[in-house]
């Protein structure tokens, strides 16, 4: 069977609406397109896509980003004018830059810097105080320095903020010298007897906050050892105002008040919690009998050292030892008592084993004492021996005001054997002899 095709008879207006018909039907001269099974039953075409892409267009920052120079970048945030070579041009003061970028590393240092200088005096003295315990060795320890009515250092264990105290700055005595081994076996089982107080603070919504304490193992932070004790008006009227609470700045001693629970096990030790350095006043050592000291050294044979035995005269004595440490404990009426008086070898400052404790009997051996644990114990010497180390850098520190300076000289200015020189110091006075007053002098025969 065939198809015959017949001309159209049918309107353009019908026509059109069947694609079947022709162009000239229509009356335009365009060319049909191909036709299809869709076309035949009267099916719209989707529309076509378009034949080109739409143009690309660009997205502008309606404020476009200021882009520095690597140079100018390096020193934005610094008030200078720039050279020019790379043509930008200084903001007016106040100016407001829109897109400015934010300040790099220099200005952000910068912006410290400027900080703490603005703190003032304070931080001043936090530097200086910082400057000073580095340079004379005394990083361990809080201290303050007497040179008014009388010539003294105080030192206790360091505490941050002026309350919060760490281990960290606790000295393990006699560690880390290989010359002391034995004698570190007995100082570490001294001070496993060792205990303190735990404290908590309850509160329970409803009820009346309370404070529990319990004894527990181990030695408090702020204890620098264990000795025994006789209550000192004198310590009291001069350090009593230091007693902590309250708390003090950073830095500034305070004398910790320990319970009875902090103990090392021995009857009649208390705990430590300040060191006192200060010039040997032979009038007032117990050694002193009609103007004559014994020395007299057992062997302590745990420390390779050996006996001594010698009696000289105050003068003599006042050559061989010219500062002496003693330990400060507070009870808890606050009440201020003083340990026995460590004696400070000139020489010989750096040998633990030369350190004198001054008894009715003479001068003897801290060391021997120490070991035995009667008077005194292993840490509170090691504490003791470990602060007058530092603290001889404070008379060559050259970061304290004069007064204290001369109050360090005056104190640690001899340690290394420079007392047997003579000096104008206590005839002449004055900045203008300073030199002067430090020529030794040799004596003829």
């Amino acid at each position: 069977m065939s198809i015959r095709r017949e001309e159209s008879t049918l309107a353009p207006s019908l026509a059109a609406r069947h694609p079947i018909a022709t162009a000239a039907e229509v009356g335009t001269s365009a060319v049909a397109e191909p036709q299809t099974i869709g076309d035949r039953l009267g099916i719209e075409r989707p529309p076509s896509p378009p034949k080109w892409p739409e143009p690309f267009a660009p997205q502008y920052r309606e404020v476009p980003e200021v882009a520095l120079s690597v140079v100018e970048d390096a020193f934005e945030g610094y008030d200078a004018d720039p050279t020019g070579l790379f043509g930008k041009k200084k903001a007016a003061a106040g100016a407001k830059v829109e897109g400015a970028k934010k300040p790099g590393f220099l200005a952000k240092a910068k912006a410290k810097a400027d900080a703490a200088v603005r703190k003032g005096v304070a931080g001043a003295k936090a530097l200086a105080k910082g400057a000073t315990d580095l340079v004379s060795g005394l990083s361990r320890f809080d201290f303050k320095l007497y040179s008014d009515s009388f010539t003294a250092l105080l030192a206790v264990a360091k505490k941050a903020n002026g309350t919060d105290l760490s281990d960290k700055n606790n000295y393990q005595a006699f560690a880390g010298d290989s010359k002391y081994k034995k004698v570190l076996k007995t100082a570490q089982a001294q001070e496993a007897k060792m205990t303190r107080t735990e404290s908590q603070t309850k509160n329970v919504k409803g009820r009346e906050s309370k404070t529990i304490s319990r004894k527990i193992k181990g030695r408090n932070a702020a204890c620098l050892g264990f000795a025994q004790v006789t209550e000192s008006s004198e310590s009291a009227e001069q350090f009593g105002d230091l007693i902590y609470p309250p708390a003090q700045a950073a830095g500034i001693p305070t004398l910790v008040t320990l319970t009875a629970n902090d103990t090392n096990g021995v009857e009649g030790m208390a705990p430590i919690t300040g060191l006192v350095v200060e010039a040997i006043d032979v009038d007032n050592l117990s050694a002193n009998q009609d103007g004559r000291i014994t020395v007299n050294f057992v062997e302590v044979k745990d420390a390779g050292a050996p006996a001594s035995n010698e009696s000289m005269d105050t003068d003599a004595f006042e050559f061989k030892y010219n500062l002496c440490v003693h330990g400060l404990h507070v009870d808890e009426d606050k009440g201020i008592h003083a340990g026995p008086k460590i004696l400070v070898p000139v020489g010989k400052i750096d040998d633990v084993s030369a350190y004198g404790i001054d008894t009715d009997e003479g001068v003897e051996s801290a060391l021997a004492h120490a070991l035995q644990g009667q008077k005194l114990d292993l840490l509170l010497l090691w504490t003791s021996f470990k602060l007058v180390q530092g603290a001889k850098g404070l008379a060559k520190g050259g970061v304290l005001d004069p007064a204290q300076q001369k109050a360090a000289k005056e104190l640690f200015g001899s340690l290394d054997g420079l007392s047997t020189q003579n000096s104008f110091a206590e005839d002449v006075e004055g900045d203008d002899f300073d030199e002067l007053n430090e020529l030794p002098l040799t004596i003829g025969n």
